[in-house]
């Protein structure tokens, strides 16, 4: 009986410092994907389903174009629900707080999409991310006041680990 007891009590204590463990540090869940596009091509993404502060949904996706190990293209595509236009060519204004980060580039007219998109290199801006902070874009909406895209720490983070990746 006094066995019984013992295994008992070790198993109620592994069992506890299991809840903890998993309880404590959740696991993460990153949503990059890598896509091969050619032999030498691969694309990498990270996509998000975000509300602007009107919220209205916005499917918000980063990736970059990978050939033979040299990143050619990092891109954020913004896509609008629904019936959103956006005004190009216009420049996306990427914020930090109060902290200005820069301009990304409108490349919209170098592709063949809708109107509810916009498509910006986003590589130097990217780049000078220091941290997980929430970022504020700016977003070129047609005929609306000016629309702002908060994007979350959680989504900061995947795009920075996106950049590290090949």
């Amino acid at each position: 009986m006094k066995k019984y007891y013992c295994w008992r009590r070790t198993l109620t204590i592994i069992s506890l410092c299991l809840y903890l463990i998993l309880a404590v540090s959740p696991p993460a869940f990153a949503s990059i994907h890598k896509y091969p596009e050619t032999a030498e091509t691969v694309m990498l993404r990270s996509v998000q389903s975000l509300r602007d502060t009107d919220d209205k949904a916005w499917q918000v996706v980063l990736y970059k174009r990978v050939k033979s190990g040299v990143v050619k293209s990092l891109n954020l595509r913004l896509v609008g629900f629904p019936g959103t236009e956006m005004q190009h060519p216009a420049a996306l204004k990427v914020a930090a707080g109060n902290r200005e980060i820069g301009a990304a580039n409108d490349i919209w007219n170098e592709s063949s999409l809708p109107i509810n998109v916009g498509e910006y290199d986003f590589k130097s801006i990217i780049t000078q991310l220091e941290s997980n902070r929430p970022l504020r874009l700016s977003l070129p909406v047609k005929g609306e006041k000016e629309t702002a895209l908060l994007v979350p720490p959680f989504a900061v983070r995947e795009w920075r680990l996106l950049l590290d990746r090949n």
